[in-house]
């Protein structure tokens, strides 16, 4: 019983505790402006986490496709529970909150129907192979990390 009681407080302290950054991802940079991704390389159905370093800070981010074929780009935070700086992980074919274990599934067009607790969408546009995401959006999503 106190062997759960430690394992508990440690799984607290250093999994919950404050001031903790954000996880890193594949790290992609800006050139030009803008971060670009090889279409390939994120549209075949799976989740793909990035990781963008603006002023020292992890800014992280995902791409999916959608079960219509559509791709979407989100950051890997939400309204609610950003502040805990876990972001989410790929449980099977869901997308999950590694804070409130809120889940969403890959295929699903859209992930605002929940609440507060989706990733939080950003714009992308497909410039002939490229995936092409504005660094500026990058830069203000800083905040939420």
């Amino acid at each position: 019983m106190a062997y759960r009681a430690v394992t508990m407080v440690l799984f607290l302290l250093l999994g919950w505790g404050c001031g903790r950054d954000a996880p890193e991802h594949q790290k992609v940079a800006a050139r030009e402006g803008a971060v670009r991704l090889q279409r390939i390389a994120v549209d075949d159905g799976e989740v793909h986490f990035f990781t963008f370093v603006c002023k020292g800070k992890n800014v992280n981010f995902l791409v999916r496709r959608d079960g219509n074929g559509a791709l979407h780009s989100h950051l890997d935070a939400c309204y609610s529970c950003f502040k805990y700086k876990r972001g989410y992980v790929v449980e099977e074919r869901d997308v999950v909150c590694i804070a409130c274990r809120l889940a969403y599934h890959i295929d699903d067009e859209f992930w605002d129907y929940i609440g507060a607790c989706a990733p939080i969408p950003i714009h992308h546009v497909i410039d002939g192979e490229s995936v092409v995401i504005d660094e500026r959006l990058l830069e203000q999503a800083a905040r939420y990390f």
